[in-house]
């Protein structure tokens, strides 16, 4: 009788089981992903349970890892922060506010913004629009919004979406699909770079307006754009040691493009803000090299540092450049480094280009037995502080200068 009851009560068990497991599998939550519904916002508004800002400033937030140097996140973030010069109110109304240097960024997982003052250490979460697996994103130089790209599925087809994304968690807009890359001008004019078998094309997007003017066409369907001072254009075809590469510029009215570099195998470049020089980077006989073109003279200077343009962030004033530098150089690149088959360990070197002379400023691995392969470097406007990411894990990174 006994053995009886135990077979009852263990199927009894063993069924309520299975309908406990249907249950969460079909009715409890909501869709896990981009292709579970055609809005890319899941539950867009709500808080995400998984973060660990729910509400306020978090104190102490970040990891001082060596002097100077600090360690944002622990997870990856989408590749391109913005640095923003902010003033903190005093604790009383006599009390003078204090400045700040406040990073702004986009947690990958999530989609969630979020901002962090690096003097005070202070975390907060400004907006909570969940949008996962973001790539990368381009800031306005206010902070305001971000032109957020990831993969979507339309209709069984992974797309790629550009969705400008406000930082206080109000509504957006999204850009046309597939665009290869985009960014903000100091005048927050948006440009876009669409490609295809037709070619590529350049164009401007006003905000404000909605108005759209085309920049730059081209037959070349493998090129990246980067704005050059306030209105010109710089296309340079993908860079491969397998192949030439080719840079053109396009100057705000003119009729055409003139190329400036070329050809050069595994060409990669990095305007500066000012208009004046290109920064560029190419392999010559299986070596790295560094050089900046002077538009003007057309003249170029080698640099006594050998990295790649993409490691690079220009000085506000166009007059020095920040780099990571890698301990180490090997013959296979730029490509085995673009494909994610090869990592780095940086060194921080500040180039000054009036002198050519460079100077360390920090070695990651030295002072805090941390190897960072950097990316995606920014500096505030009174360099005040340097904001890179860590290609290897996606991790951000601030150096306090």
């Amino acid at each position: 009788m006994n053995k009886k009851l135990l077979i009852i009560v263990a199927s009894v068990i063993v069924v309520l089981g299975l309908l406990l497991a249907v249950y969460f599998m079909f009715f409890s939550g909501k869709g896990g992903g981009l292709g579970a519904t055609p809005n890319p916002f899941v539950g867009a508004g709500d808080k995400e349970p998984s973060n660990d800002v729910t509400s306020g400033p978090i104190e102490g937030a970040g990891t001082i890892v060596a002097p100077r140097l600090m360690r944002i996140t622990e997870g990856p973030v989408a590749h391109g922060a913005v640095a923003l010069q902010v003033t903190v109110p005093g604790v009383s109304s006599t009390t003078p506010g204090i400045e700040d240097t406040e990073i702004r960024y986009i947690e990958r997982k999530s989609g969630n913004v979020y901002a962090f003052r690096l003097h005070d250490r202070t975390l907060t979460r400004i907006s909570n629009k969940t949008l996962p697996g973001i790539i990368d994103a381009a800031w306005f130089k206010d902070g305001s919004q971000a032109l957020a790209r990831f993969v979507a599925n339309e209709g069984g087809v992974d797309r790629i979406a550009t969705y400008a994304l406000p930082a206080n968690g109000g509504e957006g807009y999204f850009l046309q699909s597939d665009l290869v890359s985009v960014g903000v001008s100091a005048s927050s004019s948006i440009y876009t770079l669409a490609s295809g078998s037709a070619g590529s094309v350049v164009s401007t997007i006003q905000p404000s307006t909605g108005v759209v003017s085309t920049l730059f066409t081209t037959p070349l369907s493998a090129v990246t754009a980067q704005l050059f001072g306030k209105s010109d254009v710089v296309v340079t075809t993908k860079p491969s040691q397998e192949i030439s590469g080719y840079a053109f510029l396009h100057a705000g009215g003119s009729a055409s493009p003139s190329r400036i570099l070329g050809p050069f195998q595994g060409l990669s470049t990095l305007p500066d803000p000012t208009g004046k020089s290109v920064l560029f980077s190419y392999v010559y006989r299986g070596k790295v090299l560094l050089s900046v073109l002077d538009i003007a003279t057309r003249t170029t200077t080698q640099l006594p540092v050998a990295t790649l343009a993409e490691k690079c962030v220009w000085a506000p004033d166009g007059l020095s450049l920040y780099c990571g530098v890698p301990t180490a150089l090997s013959t296979d690149l730029p490509d085995a480094w673009y494909q994610g088959a090869r990592h780095f360990t940086d060194r921080l070197w500040n180039v000054d280009l009036g002198t050519r002379l460079a100077t360390l400023i920090v070695d990651p691995l030295a002072v805090a037995e941390t190897p960072i392969d950097m990316v995606s470097l920014t500096l505030d406007p009174v360099e005040d502080a340097l904001i890179f990411t860590n290609k290897t894990d996606g991790s951000l990174w601030a150096y306090d200068f």
